[in-house]
């Protein structure tokens, strides 16, 4: 006769109930909770970085386009509407580089790209630059420049003063 041999375990069968398979499911959940929101932060700072690369972009272009805009006031080489001969806006009136982004398309003298290198900046437009007499019978202008990045929604204007002696 056969006899049956019991082996004893640590627990009985009865009372597992799965405990483990439920406690990887929470540690695989928490994981992948973990993991979205590095890919996240990782993908906003991807995209930060790309935004303050294009500004400055458009910031080195406009700064360039202001340098040879006074350069151009200075010696009298400017191309387009003569500054010196344009009256200054009405007292409480908006000026002219803030008056509508027209102003910018009619009014503004471009700076062709081949005095702006391209391949340094890699911007979408040539910047552009609007002169301002400050009062009647003064030598004072004022030079605005405005530029854009790789993209065109990201603009920079830049300003400066002149004053003939």
């Amino acid at each position: 006769m056969k006899t049956r041999r019991h082996i004893p375990s640590s627990r009985p069968a009865r009372t597992q109930r799965g405990a483990v398979l439920i406690i990887a499911l929470i540690m695989l959940v928490l994981v992948t909770m973990v993991s979205l929101t590095v890919i996240r932060s990782a993908t906003l700072e991807e995209k930060m970085a790309g935004n303050a690369r294009d500004r400055d972009k458009a910031f080195q272009a406009t700064e360039a386009a202001l340098r040879i805009c006074l350069a151009r006031l200075m010696d009298d080489s400017y191309v387009g509407a003569n500054p010196t001969a344009q009256d200054p806006a009405p007292t409480g009136s908006e000026p002219v580089w803030a008056a509508t982004s027209a102003n910018w398309t009619n009014n503004a003298i471009a700076i062709p790209m081949t005095e702006i290198d391209t391949s340094a900046y890699g911007i979408a437009a040539s910047p552009r630059c609007i002169f301002e007499r400050l009062g009647v019978g003064t030598g004072s202008y004022r030079v605005t420049a405005r530029g854009v990045g790789v993209q065109s929604t990201s603009p920079v204007i830049l300003q400066a003063t002149y004053t003939a002696e």
